[in-house]
């Protein structure tokens, strides 16, 4: 990772990243990375400044090296990857509505009539044709 350290103290040093900001998700992935390494003991990220404060126990240098060969890409990879992700959260949020509700219903019964009703080879092969065009799925 590209940095500059802005501050230093003891055990904290603030470095300032190439990244001018950080978004949420880059936050997130950042803190709990840099949380893991050996010797930290808290991670304070600046998502309007790109700088981070570690807050360390043990040896410097080893902090620093880690920091170095530290790649941002992974960063950025992993924090889209996470961007994209549908939370549980805001799935038990999202409703359907009633229209759709009654239409799935409606689709569902059908389905389970076919199924009792019509002889086994017709079943099969409405099954295998739905299969293979993929429709409605």
């Amino acid at each position: 990772m590209i940095f500059t350290i802005a501050h230093e103290t003891r055990h904290s040093i603030r470095i300032r990243t190439a990244a001018s900001r950080f978004s949420a998700a880059e936050a997130d992935v950042l803190r709990r990375c840099l949380g893991e390494m050996k010797g930290v003991t808290d991670v304070e990220v600046f998502r309007a400044t790109g700088s981070v404060r570690i807050t360390y126990e043990g040896d410097r240098d080893y902090i620093l090296d880690r920091l170095k060969t530290f790649s941002y890409k992974n960063v950025e990879l992993f924090a889209r990857e996470e961007q994209e992700r549908i939370s549980h959260e805001e799935i038990a949020k999202r409703k359907l509505s009633p229209g759709v509700k009654r239409k799935l219903r409606r689709r569902l019964l059908l389905e389970t009539a076919a199924d009792v009703l019509l002889p086994e080879p017709v079943q099969v092969g409405y099954h295998i044709y739905q299969i293979v065009t993929l429709r409605n799925l």
